[in-house]
C-alpha cells in the first residue's frame, strides 16, 4: 500500500474522465442517456501512482440502485476492476433499458484502499422520449422508439409534430431534428439542424416527398441541445404506401377452365400505377399467401375457376386494406 495520503483531491489528481471519448472535467460530468441508448464512461490514469497497487481496484456504484432506474453496466455496477500494470484507462458502458426513466447519481469507490473517499458525484438522468412527448406523423400516433414506424408516400407532403406532455422535462428546451432524409430525396423544413424551442404548442416539420421516385428508408431523431441527448430513431419507409385498388378476372384463352385474378394498385397522391405494394392472396376454404405488385402496379394469380381467389392490398401508410 502506498504511504501517500489520500483525500477528495486524489480522484481529481489521478483520474481524467471521458464521456463517449470526450474529455470532461470532474465538476462538469453529467450523464444524460436516452432510454434504450448507451454511454461510455472512461477513466484515464496514465500517470497515477495507484497503477498496480493491490489495494487500488475500484468500482462504479449507482444511487439509487441501478435496477430502480433501469441502468445496466458493463462491467457491472459494484464489481471491482483492477488498475493493473500496463493499463492507462478503464471503461464502463452504461445502458439505459427501454423501460428506464428518472434521475440517478454515480460515483467511484476504492474500498480496499484505507481512507480513500468516494469520487465526486456524477449526476445523470434517463430520458424516455416516449413518455415525454406526443408525436404524430400526419394524424397517426408514432414515437421515437423501435415499436413505431412511419410510411411516407411518393407525391405527398407529410408533417411530423412533436408536443411535450404537461409534465415533460423537455418543455421549453431547445431541440433540433437529426435525419438522413435527404438521401431519400425528401426535403425537410425547417431544415435540420435548425434549433427550435419546444413550447407547449409543439413543433412541426414538413417532409416533402412530392418529387421522390425511389423507395428508400430513412430515420428521424430528436437532439436536446442542453444535454446532448439524442432520441432513438423513428424509422421511415418511403414508397407507394397509400393506394386504391382495381380488380378484374378474365379467362385464359387456350387454357381450358383457367382464369387469372388481377389487381392493380394506383397511388392516391400521384394517380399512377404503384409498384412494390404488398398483396395478400386469400383462397376460399382457407390459406393465404403474399405477393407484391410489379412495375405496372399489377399482380395476378391463376386458378381453375373464376371464384375462390381474393386479392387485397395493404396500405402501409395507415394499415388500411383495399
Amino acid at each position: 500500500m502506498s504511504d501517500v495520503p489520500v483525500s477528495s483531491q486524489t480522484w481529481l489528481q489521478n483520474f481524467r474522465p471521458y464521456v463517449n471519448g470526450v474529455r470532461v472535467k470532474w465538476p462538469d460530468l453529467l450523464l444524460n442517456i436516452a432510454a434504450g441508448e448507451s454511454v461510455e464512461l472512461l477513466l484515464e490514469f496514465e500517470y497515477s501512482y495507484l497503477i498496480g497497487d493491490p489495494e487500488s481496484p475500484l468500482r462504479l456504484c449507482s444511487v439509487p440502485a441501478a435496477e430502480e432506474v433501469g441502468l445496466v453496466c458493463d462491467p457491472p455496477f459494484g464489481q471491482l476492476v483492477e488498475m493493473a500494470q500496463g493499463l492507462i484507462s478503464l471503461t464502463w458502458i452504461i445502458t439505459a433499458t427501454q423501460t428506464a426513466s428518472g434521475p440517478f447519481e454515480l460515483h467511484f469507490e476504492m474500498p480496499l484502499y484505507p481512507g480513500m473517499p468516494n469520487s465526486p458525484l456524477i449526476p445523470g438522468a434517463v430520458l424516455d422520449f416516449t413518455r415525454e412527448l406526443d408525436v404524430t406523423f400526419d394524424a397517426l400516433a408514432v414515437g421515437f422508439a423501435p415499436d413505431y414506424h412511419g410510411y411516407p408516400c411518393h407525391g405527398a407532403a407529410h408533417t411530423v409534430t412533436v408536443k411535450p406532455r404537461p409534465d415533460s422535462r423537455l418543455l421549453d428546451k431547445d431541440i433540433h431534428l437529426v435525419t438522413d432524409a435527404a438521401l431519400a430525396g425528401v426535403i425537410v423544413s425547417p431544415a435540420p439542424p435548425t434549433v427550435q424551442r419546444l413550447t407547449a404548442e409543439g413543433i412541426t416539420w414538413q417532409l416533402d416527398c412530392r418529387a421522390t421516385t425511389e423507395d428508400k428508408g430513412f430515420a428521424l431523431q430528436l437532439a436536446v441541445v442542453e444535454s446532448g441527448v439524442t432520441s432513438l430513431p423513428l424509422a421511415m419507409s418511403l414508397g407507394h404506401n397509400l393506394v386504391t385498388a382495381y380488380r378484374w378476372t378474365q379467362a385464359q384463352s387456350g387454357h381450358g377452365d383457367w382464369y387469372s385474378h388481377n389487381i392493380r394498385a394506383t397511388s392516391v397522391f400521384l394517380n399512377k400505377p404503384a409498384p412494390g405494394v404488398p398483396v395478400t392472396v386469400s383462397v376460399s376454404g382457407g390459406g393465404t399467401s403474399s405477393g407484391i405488385t410489379n412495375y405496372l402496379g399489377e399482380y395476378s394469380r391463376a386458378s381453375m375457376d373464376n371464384w375462390g381467389i381474393t386479392l387485397t392490398l395493404t396500405n402501409r401508410y395507415d394499415g388500411s386494406v383495399v
